[in-house]
């Protein structure tokens, strides 16, 4: 009886089951942690489930927009650089350069740069790549960017030169005689920037084209100063010009179309504004000088007789004055003038072996040849019936018969200076084609190259024959050194100072088509 428990009484402490009731409270509170964690992914997940829309954003298309929008291609350093010169030498009439600090007392560091520029060229007898494409064509729209030259210009670059060289035939002997020969125009030029004893205006027109010909500008280092002067001198010349040919001052037309010619390509090299008056100033002269035949004549005289001599330095001049960008009047008209004029009045058909004439249609000299033919390629006319005629006469009959001393030639002036010829021949022989060129090349460069003389300098070819006048064999020139030897290096320059303009036969031009229209179409133009 005393053994029978209390209903209401605690039941007593019970140790095992404190400590279950222990483990199972912190099993629960470990869980819960994880479980609302749990919850909250899952709440989420189904947020993004609920809201999730697959189609793109509406304004995804002006967020691509705007990001092309931002990208800019930013100028190169250097060409920064060279935006700065240019803009400082514009500032006044041809900037003041101080004459580049100078290492050597010879050409012989120079030419070492330029054998390390063509080092894989042959230094044997200059030979053409076969697989060489004369139908490349010119662009050479104008441009006023000082930074961007114009296509004509592209082998003048340093990358340019050294590819056309190998591309077209040209070798380290033939860059070194360029090189030898700039050394010594620079080491003899005038102080007022002129060159030669006699005949300033021309003989330094010719040698500042030599500079050009090789990429040479104000901004040079080593050649800076020379080009600067001489483009000084060309433009002082020009200012003391008269206004008008039929001034009281005669204008001689040999000077003032090769005058003209090299502030052409200076300023379509260049761009330096200070050089476009006393370009457009020339060639308004040589405009205003032209006969109504599309001839020229000493004196810029408008009577019957023509001369083709002097109408090629014009010729020459309107096609470097179009390419620059010239602002001349009848320009254009001039040029269709000269296309007719060598067709029409030069060329004699009849006379198979000298088809251009001097003086009188047909059988002029081999330069006249030359000045005949070049002039036609140089104004799109590269397949005319004309050209094709002359390059065939050249490659049969003159190619073989070069030689540095002819006993028959009669040395009577510039005009009879073999080089002379030679630098109208060997531009019509690059223009005509691969197989034309190939042959001229071989021959021409080897035999300038040998009678290069040790300092630099070109001479005359030696004419024995007298003149029956006189009985004395001609003199060239007081001038001759400078004249034939600023002809030698652009003959040695042909293969980057123009790229070849000969084209392969497009159909024929509609007959509504201007000259202008065609040559345009001959340069890759689209006006």
């Amino acid at each position: 009886m005393h053994n029978q428990l209390n209903p209401e009484m605690p039941p007593a402490f019970d140790p095992e089951l404190v400590l279950a009731e222990y483990m199972r409270r912190k099993t629960i509170e470990s869980m819960a942690g994880p479980l609302l964690s749990l919850i909250v992914h899952v709440l989420l997940v189904g947020c993004i489930i609920i809201f999730y829309d697959p189609e793109p954003p509406a304004v995804q298309s002006s967020i691509e927009l705007e990001m092309k929008e931002l990208e800019v291609k930013e100028l190169d350093q250097k060409e920064l650089e060279k935006l700065e010169e240019l803009e400082e030498l514009a500032q006044e009439a041809v900037p003041t350069v101080e004459r580049p600090m100078i290492v050597t007392d010879s050409a012989t560091d120079a030419i070492g740069d330029v054998a390390a520029a063509v080092g894989d060229f042959s230094d044997q007898i200059a030979s053409t790549d076969d697989s060489m494409n004369f139908s490349d064509v010119l662009d050479i729209r104008a441009n006023d960017s000082p930074l961007q030259l114009s296509a004509l210009y592209g082998g003048r670059t340093d990358a340019g030169r050294a590819s056309s060289i190998r591309k077209f035939g040209g070798s380290v002997a033939t860059e070194r005689a360029v090189v030898k020969a700039l050394e010594w125009l620079k080491s003899t030029q005038n102080a007022d920037g002129s060159w030669a004893p006699g005949s300033q205006p021309a003989m330094t027109g010719l040698c500042l084209l030599a500079y050009l010909a090789h990429g040479e500008t104000p901004t040079s280092e080593e050649y800076g100063a020379t080009v600067q002067r001489a483009m000084q001198y060309l433009v002082r010349h020009v200012e003391r010009l008269p206004n008008t040919v039929d001034s009281k001052q005669r204008v001689e037309p040999y000077t003032n179309g090769i005058v003209a010619y090299a502030l052409s390509e200076a300023y379509g090299l260049t761009k330096l504004p200070n050089l476009k008056p006393a370009m457009e100033k020339s060639l308004g002269l040589l405009i205003e000088g032209q006969q109504k035949n599309g001839g020229y004549d000493y004196g810029y005289a408008r009577a019957q007789r023509w001369d083709l001599s002097v109408a090629g330095w014009q010729f020459q001049a309107m096609k470097a004055g179009y390419v620059a960008g010239a602002n001349v009047k009848g320009l254009e008209k001039g040029i269709e003038l000269g296309i007719s004029f060598i067709k029409d009045v030069a060329y004699n058909k009849d006379n198979a072996r000298r088809p251009m004439g001097y003086s009188s249609p047909g059988g002029g000299s081999w330069g006249m040849q030359g000045v005949g033919a070049l002039c036609l390629q140089l104004f799109g006319e590269g397949n005319a019936r004309e050209v094709r005629h002359v390059s065939k006469v050249i490659a049969d009959e003159h190619v073989p018969a070069i030689v540095w001393t002819d006993p028959k030639l009669l040395i009577a002036g510039a005009h009879s200076n073999p080089l002379y010829h030679w630098y109208y021949e060997t531009q019509v022989m690059f223009h005509a084609g691969q197989n034309s060129w190939k042959k001229w090349n071989e021959k021409m460069s080897n035999l300038l190259i040998s009678n290069q003389k040790h300092d630099g300098y070109w001479e005359c070819p030696p004419g024995l024959r007298p003149d029956p006048a006189t009985g004395k064999v001609g003199n060239p020139g007081v001038y001759d050194r400078w004249y034939s030897t600023a002809l030698s290096c652009l003959t040695l320059q042909v293969y980057y100072r123009y790229l070849p303009t000969y084209k392969m036969p497009k159909a024929i031009a509609k007959e509504e088509k201007t000259v202008l229209d065609r040559l345009d179409e001959e340069l890759g133009l689209s006006l």
